[in-house]
This record gives C-alpha cells, structure tokens and sequence, in this order.
C-alpha cells in the first residue's frame, strides 16, 4: 500500500509537469496574440468581456444543475461552473479528445453514476445546439429582407447550417429516447453478428444505452425543468453574442447592437459547415468573413481575439486551477499514505 503510494506521488507529479508544459505550449503558439491583445484593450472594455465571458459560465452552472438535479440534487450553480471550467481546461489540454471524459469524471466526483452522467452530456449539447439554432432562426427572419439585398447567397448557407444542426439536435433525441431504435440495433445483431467478442462488446455497449436512456426518461419527465435547461442555454450563448459589439462599438459609430448580435449568431451555426481554409479554424474563418465588411479588418481581428479570450481562454485558466486544487488533493492525500 505504501509503494503504490509512492508511485501515485510520482505519476501526480510526471502528470503535472506534462500538462504545465502542454499549457507552456498553447500560451507560446495558440495564446500568444490574445493576451497581447488584451494588454492594448481599453480597461472598461476588457472588463466588459471578462463579466460576459463569467456571465456566460454563470448561466453555464444553471443549466447544468438542472440538468444533473434529478440524478445528484445537492449538485450546486457552484458545482456546474467547475464542471464547465474542467471540460475546457481539458478540452484544450487534450486537444478536444477528453472533454467528454472530464466532464464525466467530474460529475463521477459529485456521486453521480457514468450513465446517467453520459444522458447529461447529451441533453446539455442538445439544450446548448437548440439554442444557438433558435437566435439563428430569429436573426435570420428578422434580417432576411436586408440579406437578400447585400448577400444573398449567405442565406441559402445559413439555412444548411440551421438544417444540419436541427438534424444533429433530433439524432441526439432519437438515440436517446428512441426504444424502438434499441431494439432495432439489438434484432440486427442477433441475426447478422456471430463473433462472440464483437456481441460481448455489443452487450456491454447496449447496457450503456439503455442506461443512458433511462438518464434522459428521467430528465424529460419534468417539463419545468426542460424549460429551465433551454432558457438558461438561451441566456448563456446570448452573454457571448454581446461581445462583438462591446468590442466595436466605439470603433464603428454606425454599428448596431442586433446586427452584430445576428452576425454571431450566424457565425456559430456556419462555422460547423464550413471547412476551414489554409489551416484557419472555421470559426475564425467566418467571423471574418460576417464582420470583416461592417468593421474593417484591424478591429474585427481585435474582436475576434476578445471573443476567443472569454470563450476560450478564460474557462481553460479557470480550469487550470479546478485542475490544480484537484491534483493538491490527490497528492496530499498520498503523502498521508505513504511512510
């Protein structure tokens, strides 16, 4: 008991000099032009973006406790914004390979079971998809008539990118909720799949999903929660919209707050359509491409790196310390252990 101890000290250890050099890497290449924005920004607004950038992450712990209330109701706002820090500090660190795992330990932490912990996650993404599909569909009926005379041919890819999501949306209900589907996929396996290890595999995978359907039975029980889930998913991607035009509106005289609030919402849901050309990310790719016409190159790239700084750097950092605090419990624990 005292040598593995030992050995843990040491993997902790050999575990957070690895990611402390990861860090050191995405703070050199990925992080580099954000914070030197952030050393050119004006205070009042920097402080702007970082309350929205919390604000978001606020409405982030809402909605994620009342999404685990049924399984773990003592799970506090608190405990949803740790949550929402961890995944993306992991995100990055992983390079996007164990945001899901993170998110399920963490949840593991607070007493709640894998699978029900697994039909969270994907009512979460599900609450967090409709969202973004909702202010798409409004901004787009509400700026159609102006889009058909400036860029008509956005409207037609705005559409696909609505279409594509709602799809994404309802594949996650259906292999959610869907028994028939299940039984389906089972009836399939037993008459066309003979190789004993692949059935094993299948058992086991089908014992999962019929977990995570009983997780997602429990959830859509209570309608009052599903509103709750879906308004604080509104309110949350609604804190990152704003920040464009925090950004630029002292910048651009003429530039309308609903605009660039249709702008980034059109953003959102075009960037997972769109590749992304000469190893630009999509996203960056189209909001260039949204505001770079209204403002200009220099401030819609300035924005640009604002809005990445509250919606990707400022959790990764506050995940870093969940991360830490985790780690000195996990080692002190082990020094207690060891001789």
């Amino acid at each position: 008991m005292k040598k593995n101890a030992k050995w843990k000290i040491v993997l902790n250890l050999i575990l957070l000099l690895v990611i402390l050099g990861i860090m050191f890497y995405f703070i050199q290449n990925s992080m580099r032009d954000i914070f030197r924005e952030l050393k050119e920004t004006q205070l009042k607004v920097l402080v702007s973006v970082l309350f929205l950038g919390l604000l978001h992450q606020f409405f982030e712990g809402c909605g994620i406790k009342e999404t685990v209330h049924g399984f773990s109701p003592n799970f506090t706002i608190f405990d949803g914004m740790m949550t929402s820090f961890y995944s993306a500090f992991y995100r990055i660190i992983t390079f996007g390979a164990g945001t899901l795992l993170a998110e399920l330990a963490f949840y593991k932490k607070k007493g709640i079971k894998i699978s029900h912990g697994i039909g969270a996650s994907a009512l979460h993404m599900i609450a967090y998809k409709t969202a973004i599909v909702t202010y798409a569909v409004l901004n787009l009926i509400l700026y159609f008539s102006l889009l058909l005379v400036q860029r008509p041919r956005l409207i037609s890819l705005i559409i696909i990118g609505i279409l594509l999501t709602l799809l994404l949306i309802i594949s996650l209900v259906i292999l959610s909720l869907s028994l028939n589907l299940q039984v389906g996929v089972l009836l399939f396996c037993n008459r066309f799949v003979h190789n004993q290890q692949l059935r094993n595999h299948i058992d086991r995978a089908n014992l999962q999903i019929n977990a995570l359907h009983e997780a997602m039975q429990t959830v859509f029980k209570n309608k009052m929660t599903i509103l709750k889930i879906y308004l604080f998913n509104l309110l949350k991607v609604g804190a990152w919209y704003a920040i464009p035009y925090i950004c630029l509106q002292e910048e651009t005289d003429h530039l309308n707050f609903f605009l660039t609030f249709a702008l980034i919402s059109f953003t959102l849901v075009l960037s997972g359509i769109i590749p992304s050309p000469a190893g630009i990310g999509s996203f960056d790719f189209v909001y260039l491409f949204m505001f770079q016409p209204l403002t200009g190159t220099v401030n819609t790239v300035s924005s640009l790196l604002l809005y990445r700084f509250a919606s990707f750097v400022l959790p990764f950092l506050l995940g870093f310390l969940v991360f830490l605090t985790e780690r000195r419990k996990a080692i002190r624990q082990e020094l207690e252990e060891a001789p």
